[in-house]
Formats: C-alpha cells, sequence, structure tokens
C-alpha cells in the first residue's frame, strides 16, 4: 500500500515534465518558426530596396536619354538644357548618346566620320577628349525643316528656270524662222547688188573728181584770204601792244593817283554812328543801344565820339601831341583822339547791352555820357568788314609782335580776318578776296642810319611787306589803312607811341633771314 502511493504521487510530476518539455519544445519550434519568416521578409525587403533602386537608376537613366534625344531632335522641354548642362553623374551617358548619335548621322551622310559632317548636320559636337559640348539651341527637326524650306525654294527656282528655258527655245524658234526669212532677202538682194555698186561707184568717181577740182579752187582762195589775214592780224597786234602799254601808264598814274588821293582824305570820313550810349552806370560801365539783334557779342568794341560829331566833322577830335623822336627829341603831331573806348562785357536783350570803359580821354571835362555816338570803323549791325594784316603789330609796346593777339581779338568781336602776312615764311597765311575791304598796315622795322649793321636785313623785310600790299591789291582790291588810324576807330586799344628801339625789337626775329617754321593757321 505504501509502494502504490509512492506511485501515484511521482505521475503528476512526469505529466508536469512531459507538457513543459512539449511546451518548450512547441515554444522553440514557433519561435524558429517566427525568426525564419522574419529573416525571409527582411531578405524580401532588402531585394525589394535593391529593385527600387535599380529601378530609380533606369529611370534616371531612361529620363537622361529622353532629355539627350529631345535636345538632338529639337524638341526641347523647359530646362532640358539646364539639367543636360548641370549633369555630373551622367556625363558618361550623355557623351556615350551623342557620340552614337553622330556616328549614325555620319553613316546616313555618306561620310567617314563626325568631323566630316556639313556645319548644319553638326547638332551636338564633341570635343577633343570626347567630352559633349554645351547642348544644342536647335535640334535635328528645325534644320530638315530649314532644308526642307531649301529644297521648295530650290524646286520653285528649277520650275522657273524650266519655264524660262521653254520661252528662250520658243524665241530662238521664232528667231530660226526670222533669220530664214531675211538669209532669203539677203540673197535675192546680194544677186541684185553688183549691178548696183558698179553704177554708185561711177556716181562716187565723178563726185570725187569734182569736188576735187572745186577743193582746188577754194584752197587758192584760202591762201590769199589767209595771207590778207596775216598782214591784218599783225597790224592788229601792233596796235594792241601800243594799246597796252599806253594802258600799262595810264593804269601806273591812275593808281600814283589813287594813293595821293587815298593819303589826303579820309578812309573813314563816311562812317556812320552803330548805336548810342544809354546811361552810364558807376565803376566805369556803361549801357549801349545795340543787342542781340544786331549780333553783339562780348568783346566786341567801339570808340565813342560826342553825339555832335557828323555835324562837326573830324577836325573837331584832333589834338596835337608831343612825342619824342629816336635822338630825344620831341615833336609835335595831330591825332584824332576819341572821347573814349569800351568793350561790350554783356548782351542784356535784344537792345540792349553793357559795356566797360577802357579808356577815356578826358574823364573830368569831356565824359562819356548819355547820347554819345558808338563807332566801329570794321563792325556793322549784324556784319562786318573783311580785313587783313600785314607787318609788325607790337599794341603794347614790350617789343614783341602780337600779330597773333590781335588776329584772336579781332575774331572774339566777330571781325573777319581773312589772312595775315607771316613775316617768318614771308607768306600770306589765308585767302585774300574780293570780300577782303582793308589792309591794315603794321609797324615796319627802321633803319637807324648809315652804319646799322642789319640795315640789308631790313630793307629785304621792307621789300617783302611792299610786294605782300601790292599782291594783296592786285587780288582783291583792298584799301591800305594804317593801324594808328584804324585801331582807335573801332575802339581797340592799342599803343601808339612806341619807341624805335621797340619796333626794332618787336622784327629781329625776322631778320634773320626766311625760316622754314610754318605760323599756326588761320583760325
Amino acid at each position: 500500500m505504501a509502494k502504490k502511493a509512492a506511485k501515484e504521487t511521482s505521475l503528476p510530476l512526469v505529466i508536469s515534465l512531459v507538457f513543459f518539455v512539449l511546451t518548450t519544445i512547441a515554444f522553440g519550434v514557433m519561435w524558429y518558426m517566427q525568426y525564419s519568416d522574419q529573416q525571409a521578409k527582411d531578405a524580401e525587403v532588402e531585394k525589394n530596396k535593391k529593385e527600387k533602386t535599380a529601378a530609380a537608376g533606369e529611370a534616371a537613366d531612361a529620363a537622361l536619354q529622353l532629355r539627350c534625344y529631345r535636345l538632338l531632335i529639337g524638341i526641347p522641354e523647359e530646362k532640358d538644357q539646364e539639367s543636360i548642362a548641370s549633369e555630373t553623374k551622367g556625363k558618361t551617358k550623355i557623351n556615350d548618346i551623342v557620340k552614337k548619335f553622330n556616328e549614325q548621322m555620319a553613316k546616313s551622310a555618306g561620310v567617314e566620320d563626325p568631323s566630316k559632317l556639313p556645319d548644319y548636320l553638326k547638332i551636338w559636337s564633341l570635343d577633343d577628349k570626347g567630352a559633349a559640348m554645351e547642348p544644342p539651341q536647335k535640334g535635328f527637326l528645325p534644320v530638315i525643316g530649314k532644308a526642307n524650306d531649301a529644297r521648295k525654294a530650290a524646286e520653285e527656282e528649277a520650275a522657273k528656270e524650266a519655264k524660262a528655258y521653254q520661252a528662250a527655245v520658243a524665241a530662238i524658234t521664232d528667231n530660226r524662222k526670222t533669220m530664214e526669212e531675211i538669209k532669203k532677202k539677203f540673197e535675192e538682194v546680194a544677186a541684185a547688188l553688183p549691178n548696183k555698186f558698179k553704177k554708185d561707184l561711177e556716181d562716187a568717181t565723178k563726185k570725187f573728181d569734182d569736188r576735187t577740182k572745186q577743193f582746188a579752187a577754194t584752197e587758192l582762195k584760202s591762201r590769199e584770204d589767209l595771207a590778207k589775214t596775216e598782214e591784218e592780224k599783225q597790224k592788229a597786234e601792233r596796235n594792241l601792244m601800243h594799246l597796252k602799254t599806253n594802258l600799262t601808264e595810264l593804269n601806273t598814274k591812275v593808281i600814283e593817283l589813287t594813293k595821293e588821293i587815298i593819303k589826303k582824305q579820309d578812309t573813314f570820313q563816311y562812317d556812320e554812328p552803330q548805336g548810342k550810349i544809354v546811361r552810364r552806370l558807376s565803376d566805369g560801365v556803361v549801357e549801349i543801344s545795340l543787342g542781340s539783334d544786331a549780333l553783339v557779342r562780348p568783346g566786341l568794341t567801339f570808340s565813342v565820339l560826342p553825339n555832335d560829331y557828323p555835324e562837326r566833322g573830324r577836325q573837331s577830335r584832333m589834338r596835337v601831341f608831343r612825342v619824342p623822336n629816336d635822338r630825344g627829341d620831341y615833336k609835335s603831331v595831330e591825332r584824332f583822339v576819341e572821347k573814349a573806348t569800351i568793350e561790350v562785357i554783356e548782351v542784356l536783350n535784344t537792345k540792349l547791352s553793357r559795356c566797360r570803359i577802357t579808356s577815356e580821354f578826358e574823364p573830368v571835362r569831356d565824359a562819356v555820357g548819355p547820347g554819345d555816338l558808338l563807332y566801329n570803323s570794321a563792325w556793322r549791325k549784324g556784319t562786318a568788314d573783311h580785313i587783313a594784316l600785314v607787318g609788325v603789330f607790337d599794341i603794347n609796346g614790350d617789343g614783341t609782335d602780337d600779330i597773333e593777339i590781335v588776329v584772336r581779338d579781332l575774331i572774339k568781336m566777330g571781325i573777319p580776318v581773312d589772312a595775315y602776312f607771316d613775316l617768318k615764311t614771308r607768306k600770306w597765311k589765308g585767302q585774300i578776296d574780293t570780300q577782303t575791304r582793308f589792309i591794315i598796315q603794321g609797324y615796319s622795322p627802321i633803319t637807324t642810319g648809315a652804319g646799322d649793321a642789319r640795315r640789308e636785313e631790313k630793307a629785304k623785310l621792307h621789300s617783302a611787306i611792299d610786294d605782300a600790299i601790292k599782291s594783296a591789291q592786285t587780288n582783291g582790291g583792298a584799301q591800305i589803312v594804317n593801324f594808328r588810324d584804324f585801331f582807335p576807330r573801332m575802339g581797340y586799344r592799342v599803343k601808339l607811341d612806341i619807341s624805335p628801339e621797340k619796333i626794332n625789337q618787336a622784327a629781329a626775329p625776322y631778320l634773320q633771314g626766311v625760316t622754314i617754321t610754318e605760323a599756326p593757321p588761320m583760325p
């Protein structure tokens, strides 16, 4: 009984042990199966990832190929060129696509390699290293379209030429018929020509003989008339020579008489006042009755004379001065003196300008005031007389020739300077013509006596100045006026009393002989 009880007691333990073992085996199998399934799932996921990556790569390659083909064909979409130009990983694929395309184009065109293709078929080129260059701006379709247009134009031109050819053939056929008709007529005329030619020859021979006889008679009479005409011609030439001699003598006398008359009369006696003083302001400033309507410009000068000057005349303004000569002795010289000289400094309006007084002879007893008249020997309202300059012009007494300054000042005033005589080259600079009214004569070098070492050179310069004046008068007939009379009458300030030493000093650079240095051109 005791053993049986012990046997019954171990059975649950065995059952429990068996259950535990079975449960352990079951859970082990279950865990193993679950782990196997997870590995299979992980492997499937990894496979799918690889397939997705491969598919994405193939899609990118396909997209790259599509962009390349769109560019090559000529139907690019937006950003195709930008995408291809910025591609880095697919450069090799792009190079291969472009290379294959060019090789196929060369094969289709029947050339050896892509480099031999015509320029219009080089859609997308490779460089020396086989890398694709910049994406093309136009593809194959535009090239085909352009070629098609050219082909249509060529066909149309060929059709026109064929039509023209047919017209030409028709014209040739017509011309051939016409030629055959002309040939027939020619044969008819050629058969009758010898008889007609013989008759015409006989008539022409007879006419020639008659004309020969007539020519001989006419020739004899012509010789007699020619001898008579020659005799009359010689007689007329002798008379003409005699008349020319008389005319030359008369012209010489006329010139001499004209010079004498000019010396005795006042060149500017018929000058008319150009305006008048309107009022006098402070600080030596006046206003005049001339403005932009008269083409007044700053720098223009006038001499001022009293309002009764036209009635009283030139003699009323003559004054006697004591002037030293080259030996220091004084002599009396009578000169024309204006009340003042003025220079335009501002044009106010069409009828008014402002001037400054540049000199005033007697500012107390004979001051400039309203109503005084304005004169300028060369300027007229809206125009001016043309002048030329010859000689030495030392206008300030410093022993220097100021001719270029004088030319500049006159042109600034609006007075045309047609020419001036260059004492260096001893030639006229500019052109004197019939418009030139006055030739203004300046100083000439002064010979100090028999002992003057440069006497011969001064004589040559004197002769050159005289010849220049004669040639100027011959070309235009201008009037010779001394600068002492001309410049004061136009209000241009110059120093009139210059010693002989200063004059010779100003002329000294021109006494070395003619130089090859050209003077500056006329402004």
